[in-house]
């Protein structure tokens, strides 16, 4: 079968966030793991990078599979560590990476403990040139911001909430896909909980 999620947690193992949050890296591919278990569990193929990849590699590959969807996972920050909630972005509005950016967003939003920050377009980002991976990835691509590392209430918010982050990410991509979410058993949502929230 097709893949049909390509997921894309960051590689920036440089990038450390406040307290003891470590690097985006790290947190985001924990992110994914929930992901990546909730779209398998709906019978959503799925590929992801490798956190040794460089993001030329992350996007040759994306582009060689051919999913259905690219989605880019990271966590954010802002010139102040005062920023807070979720955004979004796309390359350019429009079309069906945008529709898949607002069904991720809608759920993202619906769990950060601040306010969202909205669907954005990333094309006029770095001197005009966009986001690389938004840019040139061949699939819809959207990047996920789930919240800003720098911000100690949001540091705390996703260090706490892997597995919510997670859910919310893959309900958005199901929603997209047209797939209905179907709760997990209590017995596997305690269990993923103590495996991810608060490590």
């Amino acid at each position: 079968m097709a893949v049909q999620v390509y997921l894309s947690p960051s590689v920036q193992d440089w990038n450390v966030g406040y307290g003891n949050y470590g690097t985006e890296e790290e947190r985001m591919n924990l992110i994914a793991d929930v992901v990546e278990y909730e779209l398998e569990r709906h019978g959503v193929t799925t590929a992801r990078n490798a956190p040794d990849q460089s993001l030329q590699e992350i996007v040759a590959e994306s582009n060689a599979i051919g999913p259905q969807v690219h989605v880019a996972i990271h966590s954010n920050a802002s010139a102040t560590g005062s920023a807070r909630g979720p955004s979004v972005y796309v390359h350019r509005f429009g079309g069906e990476a945008q529709q898949l950016a607002n069904d991720i967003y809608a759920q993202l939003v619906a769990i950060s403990p601040a306010d969202g920050l909205g669907v954005r377009e990333g094309a006029g980002a770095f001197g005009g040139k966009g986001y690389y991976e938004l840019r040139r990835t061949r699939a819809p691509a959207v990047l996920v911001e789930v919240a800003f590392h720098d911000n100690p209430a949001d540091a705390d918010f996703i260090i706490n909430n892997i597995y919510a982050i997670g859910v919310a990410i893959a309900k958005g991509i199901l929603e997209y896909l047209g797939v209905t979410y179907q709760p997990d058993s209590a017995d596997n949502i305690a269990y993923l909980r103590a495996k991810y929230d608060g490590r």
